[in-house]
This record gives structure tokens, sequence and C-alpha cells, in this order.
């Protein structure tokens, strides 16, 4: 991990922990198309989805509308509603993405990503919630900047690191 990335996920989390929401992005009309294409190319030849190619795709999808709030660019934005649309992109991207270890399809429905077919999607928005409160009731204790965000359980897995390693 280079030490641009590290800076942008900390920069990103500190973002996600003021914003309203949650882990949620949904492609515009014509950007699930595209998206939809790259995923059955992956799958056919048995190689993950290059997530920087779908960002890719993404930014230039919403060119020209890069600042406009995520919900008027992207379908059922439910969680960071008032957010311009290429940040909620830089939050799945440099945020959620590493901080779970994780690539689009694994929150997303291949076939429309607005939809909430996938329980994982359900499950992160909930979570999302979840890290929204417990940072309010760490900033009533301790009154400084301290926070959570995903990474402070998951440490870039799917599911939360529970059990940490021994220090030898």
């Amino acid at each position: 991990m280079t030490k641009n990335h590290i800076a942008w996920k900390i920069r990103i989390g500190a973002t996600c922990v003021t914003a309203v929401g949650a882990l949620l992005l949904t492609c515009p009309a014509t950007g699930t198309e595209i998206i939809n294409r790259r995923l059955d190319e992956s799958t056919s030849s048995n190689q993950s989805v290059n997530m920087d190619s779908v960002i890719t795709e993404l930014e230039k999808n919403i060119a020209g509308r890069e600042n406009e709030p995520a919900e008027k660019v992207f379908r059922n934005i439910q969680i960071l509603k008032g957010q311009p649309a290429i940040r909620v992109l830089r939050i799945m991207q440099f945020g959620f993405a590493p901080a779970l270890g994780v690539e689009c399809k694994y929150c997303h429905v291949e076939s429309g990503w607005e939809k909430d077919d996938n329980q994982a999607k359900q499950i992160a928005r909930k979570m999302w919630n979840m890290v929204g409160t417990i940072n309010q009731q760490v900033k009533d204790i301790v009154h400084d900047e301290a926070t959570v965000n995903c990474y402070t359980c998951h440490r870039s897995q799917e599911k939360p690191a529970l059990n940490p390693e021994a220090k030898k």
C-alpha cells in the first residue's frame, strides 16, 4: 500500500465519519451497462473485476456532474445523500473497498447496481449507521477527534477481525 493510498484512506475515513450515511453506490443508468459488460467479461475469463477500471468508467460516465449530489447522479442512494458524486466514488474506492478487502460486486448485484438484493449491501448500511452511533459516543466520552471506521474492526477482511493476533 502506497503512502498516497494510506493518506486517501485516512482522509476518506474522516470524511465518512462526518457523513450521514452508509456504504452504498449505484451506477447511473448508462453506467450499469458498462459495468455489467466488464463484470461479464471478467466472469467469462475467470478474472476478478479490476476496480480501478470500473471507477474509471464511472468517472467518464459522470463527467460534468462530479460535484452534483450523489442522489441526483446515482440511483438508490440511501446513505451519503448530499455528498458530491465523485466523493462517493472515492469513498468506495479508497475507503470501503480496502477497509473490507473487497471489490464492487461484494455488495452490489451485478445485473443492477441499484438493486438491494445483496444482503452484504443491507448489512453495510446498518453497520455504517452503527459506526456513526459509536463515533458520537466516542466524541461524547473523549471530546476529541478520535473515530472508528470500517477498518477499525475489519482490517481489510470481509468479516470483522474479532480475534487479533497476540504480540510476540
